[in-house]
């Protein structure tokens, strides 16, 4: 007995002393909502970083109270906060295993764990938890108790309450759960990732059978309608979310739990800062929206539409009367999704996961990884413009390839022509640059590029590999030719990062965020971006990063995103690329200004053709069109600058050598008159290439009527004189002195139409005359001046 009051005074008393300590009303505190708010301070919505929406017991169906009672609590109703029995039990099985193997936790006493954190496996928190909660049975109701625990547990995959674990796992509201889907979630009490129905539904049938025939050993439901419940297969419908929250939402719930922890999220009431802009937010969930919309209305469309899983959605719900356990349909409509970055430091701008979150909480923009199709392709000539024997004006055979070369889509038969996104594409069967290649996304040319570049046997070289992971994309690559057309899965974020870099002289966020920055709810700060998190890391040299840029505008001028201008682009500066994968299953459309870059995906979730002909640019470009319009109106942008190592030399359009004066090709005017304008390109080379680029050979200067004929053979590449006319015209061309037309050669109307010329702007003075022009002139002999020293300055103080 003295032994026994000894171990009571130095062990019991102390941890009852502390028990007293702990403040009751913590019980009552659960999380609180925390408010998002946008890049400017203005609150976008409020959310449970937890996933947590409280209910009233009165709410929930007695069948799920007897199956929580009787499977973590059977006296609940009966004792003081401790079941003395069942610690008993608990003690001797524990003591015949040598170790804690047994618990014997009333449902109050869980909630005193959950609330204070009585986290350890002792004797110690056991007794300590027994405290806490006879003192919880003190100020607390019965009914008050199972409501604080019912809304705070964790049932599994960021569940928190029951109500979250119901739409999570069913799809329903707690008020409607069946009896054997109680039994299930009671079951996943005691051990929530383990039993989890979605990965474990074996272990989860078990559980819940296990809590039916504890229902009925308590006289809490009759035998036969046990064994009809348990002849019953495990159904779920499950849902990752709130279904009440958007994808933005959603993202940021997770970024933050997983930023403090759960057990710091718990608290609840922060004010989160973000980077989204809350007007482009809303401009992008409705160009995706809109055009997801128009897309179905296109004759025989024949897939499910938005409005028809609508009407499935509502036959569910009313079969679910009859049936309880008949789960929620999945929907089968046309998704999209989009993100929008600042690419100068990795802020995300807007992103848009899906079409409708309350259907489907899969966030496309963030998780999904889908094959890039064509928009990859740029990546692939940026690798190789990074090398000295490669530029835009590298030539390649545009002819038809066979497909085992690739094989995409098959073994045999003829590589197809989708990317150049046209109904009926053809080959000229000439030979093409790698500029054309890229801005026409000429695929047979492509794959010529990639087998001279980044193929090595069938085989992608390290060195390509490298790049791709240094451009931000971790997604894992298949490792052959079809990667060339971007047969390898990447997610749109990803597809972001790689486009920044050709935005940014071959630079790219370190990595994109959401959050900026987290405080409590007295303000003091509990999380803050790190300083260099948009801090800049190189991906490619500014010269092929340049290089490729200046493809990518003119894809937007004269390639397959020309038609954004349709669709009601009016940006002057800008630059993107068209991205279909094989048989039209998915559409992507990625680009950028000086200071934004997005990206927009459209297919459906289990990959299949939307329809034939469902071009990016015809679906895709749309959405993307509008969004970076909207872009605008926050961020004016700028202009895009050539780096410093990089010539800027004019390309004869006809030859693809180096332009001379006469160089020129014939226009036809508005009123009909034909006029003469200088045929040529402007192209950015390295210092070192420009000095392989020999002059044109096909315009001589030897009159108007030979250079216009030269330049027609030049074009129909039907030239008649073989290669030593050729260079001798050459070098006519470089020999002869251009003549500087000083005025029109025909006045007032000419009724001939006879060939004009469209004059070269000079500079002249004030009265007319020629302007001085500034001229090189030798180095002087003269030496340097010798000036005197200038005189003493006189300061006085």
């Amino acid at each position: 007995m003295l032994g026994g009051y000894g171990a009571w005074e130095v062990v019991v008393t102390p941890l009852r002393l502390r028990a007293e300590q702990y403040d009751l009303q913590q019980v009552r505190r659960l999380e609180s909502a925390s408010v998002i708010y946008d890049r400017r301070g203005e609150e976008l919505s409020r959310i449970y970083v937890l996933n947590r929406t409280p209910v009233s017991v009165a709410d929930l169906p007695k069948h799920f109270i007897h199956a929580l009672v009787a499977q973590e609590d059977s006296r609940f109703f009966e004792h003081n906060g401790v079941d003395f029995i069942g610690l008993m039990r608990a003690v001797y099985l524990n003591l015949m295993a040598g170790e804690v193997t047994q618990g014997a936790s009333t449902i109050t006493q869980q909630l005193a764990r959950q609330t204070f954190g009585l986290m350890e496996r002792s004797y110690k928190r056991k007794l300590m938890e027994a405290f806490v909660a006879q003192r919880i049975e003190k100020q607390y109701s019965k009914t008050e108790i199972l409501e604080l625990y019912l809304n705070r547990i964790f049932f599994g995959r960021q569940f928190y309450g029951v109500q979250a674990a119901a739409l999570g796992y069913f799809g329903k509201e707690a008020k409607d759960l069946s009896l054997a889907e109680s039994a299930t979630l009671a079951g996943l009490i005691k051990s929530p990732n383990n039993i989890e129905p979605t990965r474990h539904p074996q272990r989860a049938l078990k559980e819940r059978n296990h809590v039916l025939r504890r229902m009925v050993e308590e006289g809490l439901l009759d035998e036969a309608s046990a064994q009809r419940v348990q002849q019953e297969p495990m159904q779920t419908a499950p849902q990752s979310g709130n279904p009440r929250l958007s994808y933005a939402d959603d993202a940021v719930r997770q970024q933050v739990a997983a930023l403090l922890g759960e057990e710091r999220a718990a608290v609840g009431g922060f004010k989160i800062y973000t980077s989204i802009d809350r007007e482009l937010q809303r401009q992008a969930q409705e160009a995706v929206s809109r055009q997801l919309a128009e897309i179905e209305k296109t004759p025989g469309y024949a897939h499910q539409t938005a409005a028809q899983f609508e009407q499935v959605l509502e036959q569910w719900r009313r079969r679910r009367a009859v049936e309880p356990l008949s789960p929620r349909p999945k929907p089968e409509y046309l998704q999209a999704a989009s993100l929008v970055m600042d690419h100068r430091t990795g802020s995300i701008l807007a992103l848009v996961g899906g079409r409708n979150f309350a259907d489907s909480q899969y966030n496309r923009a963030l998780d999904a990884r889908r094959p890039v199709g064509t928009a990859f392709t740029p990546l692939v000539f940026a690798h190789a413009f990074s090398k000295r024997q490669f530029s835009p004006l590298h030539l390649l055979a545009d002819e038809p390839l066979g497909n085992d070369r690739v094989m995409i889509g098959g073994f045999t038969g003829i590589l197809g022509e989708y990317g150049m996104e046209v109904d009926q594409p053809k080959w000229s069967r000439q030979k093409i640059t790698a500029r054309e290649a890229l801005v026409h996304s000429h695929n047979c040319a492509t794959v010529r590029m990639a087998e001279e570049s980044i193929l090595e046997r069938g085989k992608l070289k390290p060195d390509f590999k490298q790049w791709i992971a240094r451009a931000g994309i971790e997604s894992p690559l298949r490792d052959n030719a079809a990667d060339s057309l971007g047969a390898s899965e990447a997610r749109l974020d990803e597809l972001c990062l790689a486009y920044s870099c050709f935005a940014n002289g071959g630079w790219r966020p370190k990595t994109l965020h959401l959050i900026e920055r987290i405080t409590d709810a007295q303000d003091q700060p509990v999380y803050q971006l790190a300083a260099d998190a948009g801090e800049p890391q190189r991906a490619l040299d500014e010269a092929a990063a340049w290089q490729t840029h200046t493809c990518l505008t003119e894809v937007m001028e004269r390639g397959t995103g020309a038609p954004a201008r349709q669709y009601g682009l009016k940006l002057p500066a800008v630059a993107g690329k068209s991205g279909t994968h094989h048989e039209f299953k998915d559409l992507w459309f990625m680009g950028y200004t000086p200071t934004v870059t997005c990206g927009v995906w459209v297919g459906f979730d289990r990959q299949k053709t939307i329809f034939e002909q469902a071009f990016s640019n015809r679906l895709a470009l749309p959405i993307w069109s509008r969004i970076m319009q909207a872009a605008a109106l926050s961020d004016q942008g700028g202009e895009f600058h050539a780096p410093e190592n990089v010539e800027r030399v004019e390309i004869c359009r006809a030859s693809g050598r180096r332009a001379t004066p006469y160089c020129l090709q014939a226009i036809r005017e508005e009123q009909g008159s034909r006029g003469l304008l200088r045929g040529l390109s402007l192209e950015y080379l390295r210092p070192e290439q420009v000095g392989e680029i020999a002059a044109c050979e096909v315009h001589s200067g030897q009159g108007l009527a030979a250079d216009l004929e030269a330049f027609a053979r030049g074009i129909m590449k039907t030239a008649s004189n073989g290669p030593a006319s050729n260079a001798q015209a050459g070098a006519a061309a470089l020999k002869v002195n251009a003549v500087a037309v000083q005025d029109v050669v025909v006045l007032g109307q000419d009724p001939y139409g006879s060939e004009g010329i469209v004059l070269k702007a000079r500079p002249v003075t004030p009265q007319g005359g020629d302007a001085a022009r500034a001229v090189p002139v030798e180095e002087s002999s003269m030496g340097p001046l010798q000036l005197p020293p200038p005189p003493r300055l006189k300061i006085d103080l």
